[in-house]
């Protein structure tokens, strides 16, 4: 009789204080992310070129526009200096760069290492009233509207009205 044992690999992890809000990258431009912790810092610097390193949500993660790259070029950097495959997330479409690098930073983040590959200590602005979203509520999420590929409402519109003919037509019997 055999047995099989798993072993998975050690991997930064989030702290439970991070939760979904780790996967949350904010800004709006195509980034990557990846949880805080082992040698991340390091990593990141490596791969985002021009674009600064960012620590954001109480040092859950780091993050970096895709300056200059695209999003799936800084993905793949990523990989081949030993990130592992579950902790690499990113905002936008994988062929995307950034094309917003000159803005503000969000409240939540602080620059961790600039493009120079420097240590840097600029921050956001804590404890204001912006934020990093274009709604005017507070504690409102922002408009975010999920990617559905080629999927549109226009062929999501003509085939409901051929379903809806189908049926009306097979029930006129």
């Amino acid at each position: 009789m055999s047995s099989t044992t798993a072993v998975s690999s050690p991997s930064a992890t989030p702290t439970a204080g991070c939760g979904a809000q780790l996967y949350n990258i904010p800004v709006q431009d195509p980034a990557v992310g990846i949880p805080s912790g082992g040698n991340h810092t390091d990593i990141m610097s490596a791969c985002c070129g021009p674009a600064d390193v960012i620590s954001y949500y109480d040092d859950c993660g780091l993050y970096c526009l895709a300056v200059g790259q695209s999003v799936d070029s800084l993905i793949h950097c990523l990989y081949d200096h030993g990130a592992p495959y579950q902790d690499v997330f990113y905002r936008g479409n994988v062929s995307a760069t950034a094309t917003v690098t000159d803005a503000p930073l969000p409240t939540s983040a602080s620059v961790v290492v600039t493009a120079g590959g420097s240590s840097a200590t600029k921050s956001g602005a804590s404890g204001s009233d912006s934020t990093s979203s274009s709604t005017s509520s507070p504690g409102a999420a922002a408009g975010l509207r999920p990617e559905l590929g080629s999927l549109s409402t226009v062929g999501l519109t003509i085939g409901a009205l051929l379903l809806s003919a189908t049926a009306f037509g097979a029930f006129q019997l």
